[in-house]
């Protein structure tokens, strides 16, 4: 084994003022923390490399002598607005979901066996989920769903296509038939 080669701090300390750059005026995708988490932990990082270059006593690279961004408050996270607006129209996107709608009805008709071979009580989760982030103002939740709202209607449909192969299955054996309930999205508003 060789040795491992020695960090430039200098281009880790440019990296991460651009990663800091990048995560207040775009935000990030961390799907578990707020941008505000990320950015004091990239601020955490520059600090870091400057102290690296001051023991090394340089050279100092010109973004050393650039200001230490500012502690960020841990719950912030960029384009917040944005991102209630996409989720709510995510939200609208899932009710409208004949395949969503249709899960619904489907899991009060089969056994714990069929639904774990299915997922469909985690991807029927999604929608619940999202709502309830909704209704708590959890962004972070949100933002998943804000910005892949097509992920989770392909889950939808891939689940349901399960769900209906399970039910021809059950046709076979001559027990009764799984439907999407119509209605379910007016009993969800």
């Amino acid at each position: 084994m060789g040795k491992k080669p020695k960090e430039d701090y200098g281009m880790s300390l440019q990296k991460a003022y651009e990663s800091w750059n990048y995560l207040r005026e775009h935000g990030g995708n961390d799907p578990f923390h707020e941008d505000g988490v990320n950015m004091n932990l990239v601020r955490n990082h520059i600090i870091y490399y400057k102290r690296k270059l001051e023991e090394q006593n340089g050279p100092f690279p010109v973004c050393y002598y650039r200001k230490i961004p500012p502690e960020t408050d841990m719950n912030y996270v960029t384009n917040s607005g944005e991102i209630k607006d996409l989720a709510r129209e995510a939200m609208d996107a899932y009710l409208d979901s004949e395949n969503l709608q249709y899960l619904y009805q489907a899991v009060s008709y089969m056994t714990r066996e069929e639904k774990k071979a299915t997922c469909i009580v985690n991807v029927t989760g999604y929608a619940i989920g999202l709502a309830r982030a909704i209704r708590e103002n959890d962004v972070v939740t949100m933002r998943r769903h804000a910005y892949g709202k097509e992920n989770y209607l392909s889950s939808f449909a891939e689940c349901a296509e399960k769900v209906r192969q399970l039910q021809g299955k059950v046709k076979q054996e001559g027990e009764g038939d799984l439907t999407p309930m119509s209605h379910m999205k007016e009993q969800s508003r």
